[in-house]
């Protein structure tokens, strides 16, 4: 049975700049309020619009560790034009109240890790897998990670520095951004889709996919992973619309 969504109001504490069209928001919430998750949930945030009620979801893109260290919960969102909730978030400042509920979703890490785990994300895509990359750290997970990343140029690679710190931290990390549209760009230039049979090809088993992006790429990678038989049961997706 689902957990019951807590309704809880946090105080947005920090907010960084991305990419021209993309922030990184941390939300605090109150000391001894219960904001339990799963690495790869979601959150809603809820407003109005018109005098009417309006939520909207948004995956968490940090660890559940933050919020029982730091009662921080962080949030990737991409200014959508004509989007109602990203521009009230990107009309926001330090100090504001923002009213959530939490948790929800089922896209979470499935344990014991029994395979090796491939990540792959386009975009804002890329936050649920974050929080889950990170809680993988922290519980000691020895299996190799890989992260496949896709964006249209290499300046909308999110988290880029950090990715790229985990990777010489970690041996077990191995993170492949690939960019499309490139314009002194050296790396991987497929779809992620592309890139991942090009990685695994021929390989189906000891390997765990967790996908999340907007439905034609889930869709497209869902089709290229049957291509390339592995098992409907080693195949998750949050698909984001």
């Amino acid at each position: 049975m689902a957990e019951k969504p807590r309704f809880i109001d946090a105080r947005l504490v920090k907010i960084d700049s991305l990419t021209s069209t993309v922030k990184h928001f941390v939300l605090e919430y109150p000391q001894g309020t219960d904001t339990r998750f799963a690495a790869g949930q979601f959150l809603m945030v809820h407003l109005e619009k018109d005098g009417k009620p309006h939520k909207k979801p948004y995956s968490i893109a940090s660890s559940p560790s933050l919020t029982q260290d730091k009662n921080h919960i962080e949030l990737c969102i991409k200014l959508v034009e004509g989007g109602f909730v990203s521009s009230f978030f990107f009309g926001l400042k330090e100090g504001d109240v923002i009213h959530t509920s939490l948790p929800y979703g089922v896209f979470t890490v499935r344990e014991p890790w029994e395979e090796d785990l491939v990540f792959v994300g386009t975009g804002t895509g890329v936050a649920p897998l974050r929080g889950m990359i990170q809680n993988l750290y922290e519980k000691n997970c020895a299996k190799n990670l890989w992260l496949i990343f896709g964006n249209r140029y290499e300046t909308d690679i999110l988290y880029e520095k950090e990715w790229k710190a985990l990777a010489e931290k970690r041996p077990n990390f191995h993170f492949i951004p690939t960019v499309s549209r490139g314009k002194n760009w050296t790396g991987e230039t497929a779809y992620v889709q592309e890139v991942v049979k090009k990685t695994f090809g021929g390989r189906t088993q000891g390997l765990d996919f967790y996908g999340c992006g907007l439905v034609p790429m889930c869709q497209q990678l869902k089709a290229a992973l049957f291509e390339m038989n592995i098992p409907k049961e080693k195949i998750h997706f949050e698909q984001f619309t």
